[in-house]
């Protein structure tokens, strides 16, 4: 399966504090779960150790919504 990023997506990881490498390992490695309008849904919980808007955490999660478009 191909992974691929909207543009938009793309556009906003920085300002959501993800990377693409860490969105990709979410949808190939972590939780998945069912969404509305036929999407599915991935989590994955990544270790931080830097602080992000201001305040500390240990782990970041990240969430990503994906919808199947032909084999991809």
């Amino acid at each position: 399966m191909k992974i691929r990023l909207h543009p938009h997506a793309r556009d906003r990881l920085i300002e959501r504090g993800a990377t693409e490498a860490e969105v990709i390992a979410t949808v190939e490695q972590g939780e998945s779960f069912t969404e509305k309008y036929g999407r599915m849904g991935f989590r994955r919980n990544f270790p931080c150790h830097q602080p992000w808007r201001g305040r500390n955490f240990r782990t970041k999660q990240i969430e990503v919504y994906a919808a199947r478009e032909g084999g991809d």
